[in-house]
């Protein structure tokens, strides 16, 4: 489902992601773990194009997506193509970007009407199919500054899912939340990948790692530096990074 092939990423003169492979399957949920400023937010964004590559190739269901090769040369691809392949990849950041002056039902189906070109009142059948989905049909008229952090995560799940995407990416969809409100997230989520849904999760949440993922990566230092079986990573990690990391992480 989706393929890299030695990515490397700079922000200026600094090199965020150096050489990452990594292949995700169709239904399979793959998370990422790692410090702080190993590069995991960046490599989410890189698979969705929102970042562009330097090097190195991004595909999605085989074909590639931002730089192609166009005469022997590393060429990017028109933005309408990248349009196309991300609307079939969906995105849930940490901190919800919903329109805050409209109601969680028009953020729902703002992209519906104008990319899906559906009908009003179909796109309001399909907002409130999903927000029953996520628990929140009771909110479809409610505005996203009268919801708890969590609910607001869940309009924005709704809202991702809303355009049918193969793949979802979780860039630490639980970080800004209250602990108490994370639960009520990562059960959606679980809900997800119980249903088949492909996701690349970066997280903190290791419980969920442990509990969900059918593989888990490592990154350190903008390098895939490991990755393996839940079971393998928490309980049997070769990389002695790993290991000082997620002794930090559980002791927490």
């Amino acid at each position: 489902m989706i393929k890299l092939d030695s990515v490397n990423k700079y922000f200026g003169s600094h090199h965020v992601l150096k050489d990452v492979s990594l292949t995700v399957a169709p239904g399979e949920v793959v998370v990422i773990i790692g410090p702080s400023g190993s590069g995991k937010s960046t490599l989410l964004r890189c698979i969705n194009y929102l970042e562009e590559i330097q090097k190195g190739r991004i595909a999605i269901e085989g074909r590639p997506i931002g730089l192609i090769e166009k005469n022997g040369k590393p060429t990017d691809m028109p933005q309408k193509d990248i349009n196309a392949m991300r609307a079939q990849v969906g995105m849930v950041f940490q901190n919800f970007n919903l329109f805050p002056h409209k109601t969680v039902e028009e953020n729902i189906i703002m992209a519906l009407i104008t990319i899906k070109k559906l009908k009003k009142q179909e796109a309001l059948e399909e907002a409130h199919h999903l927000l029953k989905k996520v628990g929140l049909l009771d909110k479809a008229k409610a505005f996203p500054d009268n919801l708890s952090g969590g609910q607001k995560q869940r309009v924005a799940i709704a809202r991702a899912l809303a355009m049918k995407p193969k793949v979802m990416l979780f860039d630490e969809p639980t970080s800004a939340l209250d602990p108490e409100l994370v639960g009520e997230v990562l059960s959606v989520m679980k809900e997800l990948a119980g249903e088949g849904m492909t996701m690349v999760v970066v997280t903190h949440e290791m419980g969920f790692a442990r509990e969900v993922a059918h593989r888990v990566v490592v990154m350190d230092d903008g390098k895939l530096i490991e990755e393996g079986s839940p079971a393998k990573i928490f309980f049997d990690p070769d990389n002695p990074r790993t290991r000082s990391f997620l002794k930090k992480v559980l002791e927490h």
